[in-house]
């Protein structure tokens, strides 16, 4: 089953050069055990950010990764943040 978490960030007013930095520092600690993240900026409102964390083939990945979660914890100073898992249809 592939999965893929959802980590939502509506800023109150840091600038996206801060949140792109404090999203590396979370992604470089926690190694190399995820296949694919993906940052994206909100068109037209440059503090809200999504990053999708996919997880290619995770049997039983129904809960939230350790890489997720740390990105949740080191974002949640820079406003609200909203965490979701995701399952494929096939």
């Amino acid at each position: 089953m592939n999965t893929v978490e959802i980590v939502h960030l509506r800023s109150s007013s840091e600038p996206l050069e801060s949140l792109a930095e404090r999203i590396k520092e979370s992604i470089w600690a926690e190694g190399s055990n995820t296949q694919v993240v993906t940052v994206y900026r909100r068109y037209g409102l440059a503090t809200d950010v999504a990053i999708h964390v996919r997880h290619l083939e995770a049997a039983g990945k129904n809960k939230p990764s350790t890489l997720a979660s740390n990105l949740v914890d080191a974002l949640r100073t820079f406003g609200l943040v909203e965490h979701s898992v995701w399952e494929e249809l096939k």
